[in-house]
């Protein structure tokens, strides 16, 4: 069975200050969680359907909107409108934590916090992660290597060698992220430093056409910014 492990949650903190953004990662990475970095809202709409974070953590104010305002689009993603988000201010009024929580918002903590508290509201929200029980939706891969095929479930799908070669590699190894370098080494024998990076993306991006309900939302052949790619399935 392929599935995440306890330790690997994603967290994505978007925040455009250099030194907040930094500590908050410090924190996040010291407890054990993956951490996905954001310094504006565009990317962080990008990460969000691309990595699917177990928690999103906002500062309030970003240089191209509103966190307010970044959450009411996530909201409005398929499958990131249910991850919980946890929003980061240095205003306390109780009108605004109200339009937080009317926005989408999950919880509200104050600038400057305690670690202790921050990482007990970090945890609170993890407990409500779709992501916690993604185990009792994970879809099943069955691969038929002489037909160069793949049973999505009970869908069955051809794919070209290449594809399937890349599918395969990437179910043998559930629980690594595998960077475009070493998947241009071990699917297209290049040498260390060859090839080109837009051969795996362009793979990848066919293969989730072929085998993901949506392939703009992913929830097979996942991404993780900065780290490579990984398979959130059950082998058969």
């Amino acid at each position: 069975m392929l599935t995440r492990a306890p330790h690997h949650h994603t967290v994505l903190a978007v925040e455009s200050d250099h030194h907040v953004r930094s500590a908050i990662t410090q924190v996040l990475k010291h407890e054990g969680y993956q951490v996905i970095e954001a310094t504006e809202a565009r990317t962080a709409l990008r990460l969000a359907r691309e990595c699917r974070p177990d928690v999103i953590i906002t500062d309030a104010a970003l240089p191209d909107m509103t966190g307010l305002e970044l959450c009411t689009r996530l909201r409005a993603m398929p499958f990131v409108n249910v991850v919980p988000i946890l929003f980061l201010s240095v205003n306390a009024s109780a009108q605004y934590a109200a339009q937080v929580l009317d926005s989408g918002g999950d919880d509200f903590l104050r600038k400057p916090f305690a670690i202790k508290e921050f990482n007990a509201r970090v945890r609170a929200l993890l407990r409500r992660s779709p992501n916690q029980n993604q185990a009792k939706t994970q879809p099943t891969l069955r691969l038929q290597e002489a037909q160069y095929q793949v049973w999505v479930n009970n869908r069955q799908v051809e794919l070209t060698p290449t594809e399937y070669s890349l599918l395969e590699y990437l179910c043998k190894h559930p629980d690594e992220h595998l960077t475009a370098e070493l998947l241009l080494q071990k699917i297209w024998n290049y040498p260390p430093g060859g090839g080109d990076k837009a051969l795996v993306r362009n793979h990848i991006r066919n293969l989730r056409r072929k085998i993901e309900d949506n392939p703009d939302y992913p929830t097979i052949v996942i991404s993780m910014h900065g780290r490579g790619y990984s398979v959130n399935a059950r082998l058969d």
